[in-house]
Formats: C-alpha cells, structure tokens, sequence
C-alpha cells in the first residue's frame, strides 16, 4: 500500500504543470483584460458542470502543447475560435462521460501501475537527483495538491486503459495486409520523354475576340494586390523589462520575508512498518497473539524484518520503508500516528486502517529546512522583474486602448503617453502585412474603419507576445484593370496557351503512335526523342518529380503491358511518361515491421471510426446539454 507513497517523488507526470505555470493571457488577446468573463456554465454532464473557466484553461494547456511540438507561435484568434471552443469542449465531455463508466464499473488503478506511470518522468530532479522542494514548488505555484495531481494522472491512465482496450479489438486479415503490403511497395520503370513547349512563331494569330475572350475567362488573375501604408506603436514585454529600474536589495529581503514559507522545505520522516493485511479469516484473538509477539520481540531487540521472519506463512504481511514522508502523505490515522512519534529509533503502538494493522518505526526525522536569503536572491529578483514587467505590461496595454479609443485620428497622444516609438511601413501586400505582424493583426486592420475612415485599430496582440497598434496612412484597394491596361500580359499570356495547347496536342499524337503500334513511333524518331529510363521506382522515389511519380502509379498496367500518358513537367517542358514492369514484393519475405506498419496502415482509420462510434454510445445514456451562448468570455 505505501509503495505509493514511497514512489511518487521518483518523477511525474509533470507536462500539464510546466504548461500552466509558463501560461500567460496571450491566449484571448489584451481584450480579456478590459471586458473580464463570469464562470458561466458552458455545459452539464448529467449533474457535473463544466464552466468557461475550466474549457479556457483546457484550451490554454492544449495550445501550449501544439506550440511545443510544432516549435512555433500559432495564431492567438485561432484559439479563440468557436471552433475550437466547441471541438474543445466535446473532448471535456468525452472525459467526464467516461469517467463515470470508468466509476459506475468500478475500475480502479492499482498502486504498481500508477506508480510506474509517475516514474517515467524525471522533470522534478535537478543534479543531485529528485528535488522535493522543486516538486513541491511547481505544485505550489499551480495551486495543485499532490493528491490532486495524481488523482489527474490516475484518471488519464483509467481513459488511456478503455481506449486502448476499444482500438485493439479491432482487425484486418491477412488477406488485406498482404494486398496492400504489396500495392504500397510496388516498384515499376518509369521511362520519360522530354519535350519543350513550343517557341512562339509568327504562325500564332491573335484575333480581338479571342483576347476578349480569354481576358474575360482569366479576369481574376489580372486583379491588383491591395496594398496599405501604415504607421504603428509597438509594445512587448521584453523592451519593458529592459527599461525597468534596478531592484534595491532591501525590497527583495522584504519579498523574502514575507514569503518565507515558499522558501521553506517542511519537515520529512522515514519510516519502516510491517503491516498484518486485513483478513476476515483472521479473527481478533489470533491479530491480538500476533502482535503481542510483534512486540515482545521488538523487546528482545529483533528488528521488523527478523519478526516478519517469525510469523506464520499463512499469514498475509507487508513490510516496507518510506523515505521522505509530508505530512499529509498516509491516511489519516496512520499519518498522525507517525508524526506524532518524538524521536527516531521509537515504535509506534499498533495502528488499524482499512489494510490492516500497522507497526511503524520512526527511522529519520528531517527538519524543515529554510533556505538562506543569498540562496533563492537571483530567483527572487527574477521573479519580481517578471511581476513587475506584467503589471507594467497590462497597465500600458489598458492605456493603450483607452487612449487609441479617445483619439482615434491621430497616435500621437499614445505614443507621447507610453513613450513608445512611432514607426512606419513603406506600401505593402496584405501577404506581407501578415508576414510582418501576424495573421491575428488582420481583422484589427481590414475594416472600414481603420481602412477607410483611417482611425486607429484596436490593440492587438501577436503570437510574439507583442501588442501593436496601427493606424493606416495610405490604402490601395485592390482592382480588375481592364483590358486595355494589360492588353500586352494578356496578348503574351494568350500566345503561352496557344503554344502549350498546341505542344500538348503534338504529344497526343505521338502517344497515340505509341500505344497503336507497340511503342514505335516514327515522329518520336523523326523528333530524335529518346527515353530516360528509371528502373524499379517506388511510390516514395525523389529520384522523380511527385507530380510525375503520382500520376504513373495510378494507372492500371493491363497484363502488364506498358502504358503511355502525359504530363506538364514544369512550366516549359511536357513529359511522355512510359510506364512498364511492375514488380510487386514477395510478402513471405518481408519483414515483420513492414506488415506490422501495413496493418497499423488499415487499422488505424477504421479505430478512429469504432472510438468515436463508442463515445457516441455512451453519450446517449447521458444527459449532456451545451449552451453555446456562453462559450465566449
């Protein structure tokens, strides 16, 4: 039973922590700041609630976890999205229904199993090994207790348990491994022709019609780009905390101080005990006789382990140690039984819980441990930079707002104000725009009324952290010329076509000669053509263009008989693709892990579909209401 205890510092599970404490209010934008947001209900699961509070903390750790994989900022307004919320929140509900299954089921995770699970992260230990106090600090600052945490993890464990259990009954045959282990692994000779478009000749003949013609069919792709000129002010945490004074020490001994517990490293014990398991068999008398001779030998000077020796095989007992016990750590009765022990070496008196009866001998006490002032100074300092750089933060960016509201024609009050820089963009694209400021800075800018009527935007904040505030100088919208403005590009883009369709039309009869006359043709001979071959070419070769690769493994070779086809190469040359040979593996000599992936290849669609066909199952045995009003703070 204590294995638990004694194993949960040996790591956990600690990716939800490390993404709540690294969390700031980037997620909704400075918007958040002004407007505030109730603890609204967004949906009910039978009688379990779920606020806007707890799916926008869901939707900020879930953020936090796509940006570390992807190594990149995303898009704020992304996650502000209904879409999300709503695609956010379904998963929530997924949770809670099949928690309940999980408890109405009775299902429980033993303590072997959630231990290993908590062992198999090491993000709590520094240098010198596991570090209780960084443990105990990451916990703290999150507002999460221990049996909390893992109560999460043991939930996690449960829902991966029924989901793996789900997806692995399902199957495919040999049958289908086997033909699509050797579809997926085909080879075939991919031989190719090249031949250039052909040059432009006097024979091209542009009539009027026609260039009205294809103008009107391609109107769009003559369409200007807008563009605007802008002039911004730009403020970021970093240049804040650049400019902020120096912190006299005094303040930081006061911050010390005053959090002196956070600094403080609570008393610890080890402990060893030898448990008699709870047993209907065995009746009060016989536990009595048992531990009367538990402690006559404690007595004669016997240590737990030569006692346990002594007692009857039949008889079911633990014996353990645990180092480093909180307190808080053991039930109850068993927790306040060890702290109450004075001195080390003593024994505590027989202790009855749900297990059993316990003995417990106190082996180490640890006292609480302060750490000095020069120990945790740079990290004091840090942190107060930090708060301090936030509210500076949050108070500017209010202003901002304010201010740019007030004054909407003009940045100048707000730069004067903040002390921020005005600076300014020559004409450019909205891709560049983009670019520039981030995707989430265009609906602030592309309206009426910053575009038009040239008032200031709104503050917006990018996935750089960085609020801007932009103000537009000059806006070019974007326009269809008409022909006469690009009667050159249309006339040469025109004669292009003509050219292509033309070349396309010679390579057309020449694959007809191909495949009429069992791959002669004498205009491939007369244009001295020839053939590049490229032997045994699977379906992941870079040895040829994809677009090529692809369109050769999707024809079906009949007896296999070589097949003729054509494709744009790039954008001045047509290849003739000869496609012949097909060999298709042996599946008697491939490989356990190619099978293996093949399956995994079938399976893996058809688990998805069975997954989500379960929760739909189980959600109709649910009363599951969502009030999509509330979704937005």
């Amino acid at each position: 039973m204590l294995q638990l205890i004694r194993d949960k510092s040996q790591g956990l599970i600690v990716g939800i922590i490390v993404f709540l404490i690294s969390l700031t209010f980037a997620l909704f934008g400075i918007q958040s700041y002004f407007t505030g947001q109730g603890d609204v209900t967004v949906a009910e699961v039978d009688s379990h609630k779920i606020t806007l509070t707890d799916l926008i903390d869901r939707i900020k750790i879930i953020r936090q976890q796509t940006e570390d994989n992807l190594q990149t900022q995303t898009d704020p307004d992304l996650w502000s999205s209904d879409f999300i919320k709503l695609q956010t929140l379904n998963l929530m509900i997924d949770e809670i229904v099949l928690d309940q299954v999980i408890a109405d089921a009775g299902i429980k995770i033993s303590d072997d199993s959630l231990v290993k699970k908590l062992k198999d992260v090491d993000a709590f230990y520094d240098e010198d090994g596991f570090s209780r106090e960084r443990y105990e600090s990451l916990l703290a600052r999150t507002g999460t207790t221990t049996k909390e945490f893992e109560a999460s993890v043991a939930s996690d464990v449960l829902r991966s348990h029924i989901k793996l259990g789900i997806l692995g009954s399902e199957f495919s045959t040999d049958s289908e491994n086997s033909f699509l282990f050797q579809l997926r692994n085909q080879k075939r000779d991919i031989s190719l022709a090249l031949i250039k478009i052909f040059p432009k000749s006097e024979d091209i003949i542009l009539t009027k019609q026609e260039l009205e013609e294809f103008y009107q069919q391609n109107r769009e792709s003559y369409k200007t780009k807008e563009k605007l000129a802008l002039e911004y002010l730009k403020l970021s945490r970093e240049s804040i905390k650049g400019s902020l004074p120096k912190i006299e020490e005094v303040i930081l001994r006061n911050i010390y101080t005053s959090n002196i517990g956070s600094y403080t490293t609570p008393e610890t014990r080890s402990i060893e005990y030898l448990l008699i398991k709870e047993n209907p068999t065995l009746e009060d008398k016989a536990r009595s006789e048992i531990i009367g001779k538990i402690f006559s030998l404690l007595s004669d000077g016997k240590n737990l382990y030569e006692i346990s020796q002594t007692i009857d095989g039949k008889i079911e007992i633990e014996l353990d140690s645990v180092e480093n016990l909180n307190r808080g750590d053991l039930p109850g009765p068993l927790d306040d039984a060890v702290f109450a022990l004075t001195e080390a070496g003593v024994v505590s008196k027989p202790i009855d819980t749900e297990f059993g009866t316990h003995v417990v001998k106190l082996n180490v006490i640890n006292p609480a441990k302060t750490l000095s002032f020069d120990d945790v100074k740079s990290q004091i300092m840090e942190d107060e930079f930090d708060r301090r750089t936030e509210q500076v933060y949050v108070e500017s960016a209010e202003l901002m707002a304010e201010l740019a509201f007030e004054n909407p024609d003009s940045l100048d009050l707000v730069s004067s104000t903040l002390g921020l820089q005005r600076q300014e963009t020559g004409l450019i694209t909205k891709e560049r725009f983009i670019v520039d400021f981030g995707a989430s800075s265009v609906p602030k800018v592309f309206n009426d009324d910053v575009l038009d009527n040239k008032y200031n935007s709104e503050p917006v904040e990018t996935a750089g952290d960085i609020l801007f505030l932009f103000r537009v100088k000059k806006y070019e919208k974007a326009i269809t010329p008409e022909l006469k403005d690009v009667r050159d590009k249309v006339e040469k883009d025109l004669t292009d076509a003509k050219l292509k369709d033309e070349t396309m039309k010679f390579v057309d009869s020449i694959i007809t000669e191909l495949r009429e006359s069992g791959g002669q043709s004498e205009t491939f001979q007369k244009e001295k053509l020839s053939w590049k071959l490229n032997k045994s070419i699977d379906r992941y070769s870079e040895k040829i263009p994809l677009n090529v690769r692809n369109k050769a493994f999707a024809v079906e070779l009949q007896n296999n008989n070589p097949h003729y086809l054509k494709i744009e190469y790039d954008e001045s040359t047509i290849a003739i693709i000869r496609v012949h040979n097909q060999q298709a593996p042996a599946v008697a000599e491939a490989g356990g892990d190619a099978l293996d992936k093949t399956r995994d290849f079938i399976i893996r669609p058809r688990s998805a579909v069975m997954w989500k066909d379960y929760l739909t199952t189980l959600r109709r045995d649910k009363k599951i209401k969502i009030y999509s009003s509330n979704l937005s703070p």
